[in-house]
Parts: structure tokens; C-alpha cells; sequence
């Protein structure tokens, strides 16, 4: 018996290596595809609330006011109240986790969570330029037109809005992973 065990882990795994060898190469250029899902205008209080320095670092809150939220398969307001706390780490990095609500048009609230980082990464073209990148999470109503997104991996961009200084947004878009 342990013999016949034996052999077949052994099988098994032989097995296994063959399916992964078989597989393209993980590092292609198309490795992972996304849908596009919604671009969003988010109004911020131009006040930031500052902590100050905090024991992982300068911590700071801006508010969200509101704003409006467009896709192809959603369309909603963003509901006043939510917050993004930013957190400023001794590598020059900032930390921002946003948490907010959006309302849809046909009334259902998701919960938003957006964690993102931004990195100031200078190029010959643009020296202003900033690496911000995020990872969102939703928590949409069971049995709503809107559970998929539950369901899903969620990736970002933000950037100031257009006349920031006289109209505080940013422009959040989102994308799908397959």
C-alpha cells in the first residue's frame, strides 16, 4: 500500500509539472485582461484634517463631499460622509485608504474601499510626474444587479480633477480583472 501511494503522488506530481510547462509563459505581455467599469468625479473638502506625525508615519484625513460615478453597467452618486485617510511613510510614499458609499440610480448603496499609493516618479517629459495606482473592493446588496462586483478584483487610477485649486475632485477609473 504505501508503495501504490507512493507511485501515485509521484504520477500526480509528474502530472502537475507536465500542466505547468505546458502553460504560456506567465510572463507575457497579455497575462491579465480587464473590463473597463466606471469612471468616477469625487468632490474632496479642500481642508485637509491633519493628525500629524502618528507612529506609522504623517497622517492626515480628507473628506469626500460627493460627487458622480459612470459606466457602462452603473451609474450613481457619491453619498457625502466618507473619508480618506492618507498616511504620509518615511519612504516619501503616501498611503491613502478611502471608504465611502455610492447610491445608484436605482437605489441600491455600495460600500466603496480604495486603497491606493502614490509615488512621485519623475520623468524627462514630466517632472510632476506621480505613480498612483489602486486596488478597490465594493460591497454591493446580494441579489442586486450590482452583486458581481462583489465578486471581483478591482484595479484603479486617480488624478486630480481639472481645476483642482477652484473645484477640489479627483477622477477615479476603474477596470475589471478577467
Amino acid at each position: 500500500m504505501k508503495k501504490l501511494t507512493c507511485l501515485l503522488l509521484s504520477v500526480f506530481s509528474m502530472a502537475s509539472l507536465n500542466a505547468f510547462s505546458a502553460e504560456k509563459d506567465p510572463n507575457r505581455d497579455n497575462r491579465l485582461e480587464t473590463r473597463f467599469v466606471y469612471e468616477s468625479r469625487v468632490t474632496i473638502d479642500p481642508d485637509r484634517a491633519t493628525v500629524g506625525q502618528s507612529k506609522y508615519g504623517e497622517r492626515g484625513i480628507v473628506w469626500i463631499t460627493g460627487g458622480d460615478v459612470k459606466g457602462p453597467k452603473i451609474k450613481a452618486s457619491v453619498m457625502p460622509g466618507g473619508g480618506d485617510w492618507q498616511l504620509g511613510r518615511p519612504d516619501g510614499v503616501l498611503d491613502l485608504e478611502a471608504r465611502y458609499a455610492i447610491k445608484t440610480d436605482d437605489g441600491y448603496i455600495i460600500v466603496v474601499t480604495n486603497k491606493a499609493i502614490i509615488d512621485h516618479r519623475p520623468t524627462k517629459e514630466n517632472p510632476d510626474n506621480d505613480y498612483v495606482r489602486s486596488v478597490l473592493s465594493f460591497e454591493a446588496p446580494i441579489d442586486s444587479p450590482y452583486e458581481w462586483m462583489n465578486k471581483s478584483i478591482f484595479l484603479g487610477t486617480v488624478e486630480r480633477g481639472p481645476n483642482f485649486k477652484e473645484d477640489p475632485a479627483v477622477i477615479i477609473r476603474v477596470w475589471e480583472v478577467l
